[in-house]
C-alpha cells in the first residue's frame, strides 16, 4: 500500500488516503476513516499537481550505509556509503476534486506516478 500523508485540506486525521488497486480495473484514490471509504476515479478528480519535491537526508541511514560500505570495500566504501545512503525523496501534491474538495498530500516518487496515472 502506498504511503500518503495528509498535510492539509478538507480531510485531516484520522482520515487516510490510499491507492486501491482492483484486479482487472484501473486503480482509484480512496479516502478512509475507520471502516468508511469514499473512492475517486478520473471522473471525480479535477486535477493532481505536484507542488514541490525535496530530498531528506537521514543521518542514521547514512551511517548504516557507510558502515556497510566500509566492511565491504574499506575506506572508499565508507565514503560511498555516507555520500549515497539515506536519501529519501518526498513530493507534495495538490489533489482537487470536481466537487471542490481538495487535499495537500505528501508521497514518495513511486506513489506520485500512481497518483498521476489516475488521471488517464
Amino acid at each position: 500500500m502506498a504511503d500518503i500523508k495528509i498535510l492539509a485540506g478538507d480531510w485531516e486525521k484520522p482520515y487516510k488516503f490510499i491507492i486501491t488497486p482492483f484486479s482487472g480495473k484501473k486503480p482509484t484514490l480512496s479516502v478512509m476513516k475507520g471502516m468508511e471509504m469514499e473512492t475517486f476515479n478520473k471522473y471525480h478528480i479535477a486535477s493532481i499537481d505536484m507542488v514541490n519535491e525535496e530530498t531528506k537526508n537521514s543521518v542514521l541511514a547514512k551511517a548504516g550505509w557507510g558502515a556497510a560500505g566500509a566492511v565491504v570495500l574499506g575506506p572508499l566504501g565508507l565514503l560511498a556509503g555516507v555520500l549515497g545512503g539515506g536519501n529519501k525523496r518526498k513530493t507534495v501534491v495538490s489533489v482537487v476534486l470536481k466537487d471542490g474538495r481538495k487535499a495537500l498530500l505528501e508521497c514518495d516518487p513511486k506513489t506520485l506516478k500512481k497518483l498521476l496515472s489516475l488521471m488517464y
